[in-house]
C-alpha cells in the first residue's frame, strides 16, 4: 500500500510543480509590450472591517485597452495623457509591470509579484526541499499546493 501512496503523492507533486512552473515562466518571460496613454487614474479606498475600522488605497490606471492595478509610488500628479509602456504576459494576459516613458523605473504590482513569482517558487522550494532532504513539511506543501490552486483559478478569472 505504501508504494502506491508514494507514486500518487509524486504525481500529485509533479502536476503542482508544472503548474507553478507554468505560473512562474508567465511571469519571468517577457510578454507583449505596449506603449498606450493613460486616459484615466482611479483611486478607490479598501476597507479593513475590523474593530480599528483601517483603510488604505489602491490605484488603478487606465489605458486604451487595459485597466490594471500600480503601486502608489507610481503615481504622479498630472499622468493623464502620459504615454506609459507595460508589459502583458503570453499566457495569462496579465500586466507583468509598467513604466512611464519619460522614466526608467519599472513598477510592479505586489499582487502580481505575490502571484506570480513568490508562491509558485515557494511551493517548488518546498517539493525540492521535501524530497531532497526527506524533510517532513507535507502540511505545509498541502497549503502552498491549496494557494496555488487559488492562485491559478484568480489568473483564469481575472479579466
Amino acid at each position: 500500500m505504501q508504494p502506491n501512496l508514494n507514486k500518487l503523492r509524486l504525481s500529485i507533486y509533479a502536476v503542482f510543480t508544472l503548474g507553478a512552473l507554468l505560473i512562474l515562466v508567465d511571469f519571468i518571460c517577457p510578454g507583449k509590450i505596449i506603449n498606450d496613454e493613460i486616459v484615466g487614474v482611479s483611486r478607490e479606498q479598501q476597507q479593513y472591517f475590523n474593530a480599528a475600522g483601517n483603510y488604505h488605497y489602491s490605484y488603478k490606471i487606465s489605458t486604451n485597452e487595459h485597466t490594471f492595478i500600480v503601486a502608489e509610488d507610481f503615481i504622479e500628479p498630472e499622468l493623464i495623457n502620459k504615454k506609459i509602456e507595460y508589459s502583458i504576459s503570453r499566457i495569462f494576459k496579465e500586466v507583468n509591470w509598467c513604466k512611464l516613458l519619460s522614466s526608467q523605473k519599472k513598477s510592479f504590482s505586489s499582487l502580481r509579484v505575490a502571484s506570480g513569482f513568490v508562491l509558485p517558487l515557494l511551493l517548488i522550494i518546498s517539493i525540492f526541499v521535501a524530497f531532497r532532504y526527506k524533510k517532513k513539511i507535507g502540511l505545509l506543501i498541502f497549503i502552498l499546493q491549496v494557494l496555488l490552486l487559488a492562485d491559478f483559478i484568480f489568473l483564469i478569472l481575472s479579466p
